[in-house]
């Protein structure tokens, strides 16, 4: 069945809010393109397989509802092998912007894929809005990916000079999060500032455990005071290797499973962030250990979006 046809159907048949809508973007043709290793085209089937087992629907700890929440799976962007990237990421921005615009989803989480789906889901959220001084992008990676374009093609680098250069968005109204300087270039770091945009350095900035999720609320809260709706982009290459193997660019430094599980639970709990995008989570490199913090991530997400609802209230 097509996603328009999907959507109506699903409409038609229901009132009620969704809460949220997860979308699968199957393609790493950016990564290749970027030099990376490819295989995070098989994230969103291996994703749906680890969630199976990861979380209760009721969490006795945190006092947690989730049965009442209406999460609608989209499926994924369909793409075949005769898919050019360019094809893929129009596709993608169509799911994301019917998502909101059709299927009025109150949030839309994506998992791909490569980090080059960020513009395109980005663009999905500026066109829902249409007023793009009032979204926010915050980007926690360990890269800027502000590269320029190779040979005049999009890559898994690229997707934030793309949105940087986007006439309308507000280059104060970005934020990279945890990037390392050692997997960063001067001329890129200078890009990001010369558009007026932040950066949190994660040795320089962030330091400590215990500091990442009050610098990620101020980012929320303070940086992007000004916005009403914020897109989160978590690449999976921002936390360290020690608990995230299963990447196309690990590093033995970056982010702890707690600080990403944190900055998950953070985003579905507040109101303003209505995109939540993870990628670069590669099953073939490694699936288990990775692909259950994979999972964690999606539950703890869905576990902050119960929260800040009335249904999200236990009654045990």
């Amino acid at each position: 069945m097509g996603l328009d046809k999907f959507i109506a159907q699903y409409v038609s048949n229901n009132t009620s809010l969704v809460h949220v809508a997860v979308i699968g973007f199957p393609f790493d043709e950016g990564v290749k393109r970027n030099g990376g290793r490819v295989g995070s085209k098989h994230a969103p089937t291996s994703f749906r397989k680890m969630i199976r087992r990861a979380g209760t629907v009721v969490n006795p700890e945190n006092n947690i509802n989730c049965s009442s929440l209406r999460i609608v799976d989209l499926g994924n962007v369909v793409i075949d092998d005769e898919t050019n990237l360019e094809e893929a990421h129009q596709r993608l921005e169509e799911y994301v912007f019917k998502a909101f615009n059709i299927l009025q989803a109150e949030t839309v989480f994506v998992i791909g894929g490569g980090n080059d789906e960020s513009f395109s889901n980005a663009k999905g959220l500026l066109r829902h809005v249409q007023q793009f001084d009032k979204v926010g992008v915050v980007n926690i990676d360990a890269h800027l990916d502000v590269r320029d374009l190779k040979n005049g093609l999009h890559h898994s680098g690229s997707p934030f000079r793309r949105l940087l250069e986007t006439d309308g968005f507000v280059g104060k109204h970005f934020v990279e999060f945890g990037a390392q300087g050692t997997q960063c270039s001067q001329t890129h770091a200078n890009f990001v500032y010369e558009k007026e945009a932040k950066i949190y350095w994660l040795s320089k900035d962030i330091k400590d455990e215990q500091s990442a999720l009050p610098i990620f609320k101020k980012v929320i809260e303070e940086d992007f005071k000004n916005t009403e709706k914020i897109f989160v982009s978590f690449d999976l290459d921002c936390v360290s290797m020690s608990w995230a193997s299963g990447v196309s660019c690990p590093s033995p430094l970056g982010l702890t499973a707690q600080n990403a599980l944190d900055i998950a639970f953070y985003s579905g709990n507040n109101s303003k962030v209505k995109l939540f995008d993870l990628s670069e989570y590669n099953p073939i490199i490694e699936e288990y250990n990775t692909g259950k913090l994979v999972a964690a991530i999606f539950v703890q997400f869905v576990l902050g979006v119960a929260s800040k609802t009335k249904i999200g209230s236990s009654t045990i």
